[in-house]
């Protein structure tokens, strides 16, 4: 990430589980929305199961019309990397991804898909396109 400049920094919030600062690195797909729609925080609103996701994304892709892209969220300061790992281990231990519940204009959904670092990035998002 040394090489990379951060798209976006702000909040991530998830109510009675975790509220950290957060930088957006670039990894696939383009940002021009990304980066002028997402707001200075991040709403959690749930869980979601990854065969819902995957089975939207193949959707999207399928249809041709809609853009999928893919950030890396890094914790900014060793407090938020607290967080920011209990915001992993909850949605880690219930085999479920995050859903962001803010309502943006360009950006129609986020998912928060946590992936340890010795798991393999899921197959529906390769191959990047992008610094990677």
């Amino acid at each position: 990430l040394a090489r990379l400049n951060f798209i976006w920094k702000g909040f991530i919030n998830m109510p009675s589980v975790a509220k950290f600062v957060i930088k957006a690195y670039p990894v696939s797909g383009s940002f021009d929305y990304l980066t002028e729609d997402l707001p200075d925080s991040i709403q959690v609103g749930g869980r979601i199961s990854p065969h819902t996701v995957w089975e939207y994304v193949e959707k999207i892709k399928a249809s041709g019309t809609k853009e999928i892209c893919v950030v890396r969220f890094t914790p900014v300061t060793e407090e938020d990397q607290i967080s920011y790992a209990l915001l992993f281990a909850y949605f880690s231990s219930r085999k479920r991804y995050g859903v962001a519940a803010n309502n943006m204009k360009l950006v129609k959904d986020l998912y928060l898909i946590p992936l340890g670092s010795s798991d393999k990035v899921p197959h529906h998002l390769v191959p990047f396109d992008g610094p990677g």
